[in-house]
């Protein structure tokens, strides 16, 4: 039988697992050749509201809050 983790641990291997491709994508974009720095402040912006979404929905008692605002 299969064992199903717990939603904390699922969320620490989901991160964990995104973390090298999120790094290599941003030392991409910070020595890109092409001049693509100015994407830095969007990319980190969108990151910034990834994360306040993900834990407003892992907060039950926080995501109406979080979503009125958007």
């Amino acid at each position: 039988m299969i064992r199903r983790r717990g939603k904390i641990a699922r969320t620490v291997l989901l991160l964990a697992s995104a973390g090298p491709t999120i790094a290599d994508g941003a030392r991409g974009l910070w020595r890109s050749e092409t001049g693509k720095k100015w994407m830095v402040p969007l990319v980190v912006f969108l990151g910034v509201t990834g994360l306040l979404l993900i834990v407003a929905a892992g907060v039950e008692a926080l995501a109406p809050f979080v979503y009125a605002i958007f």
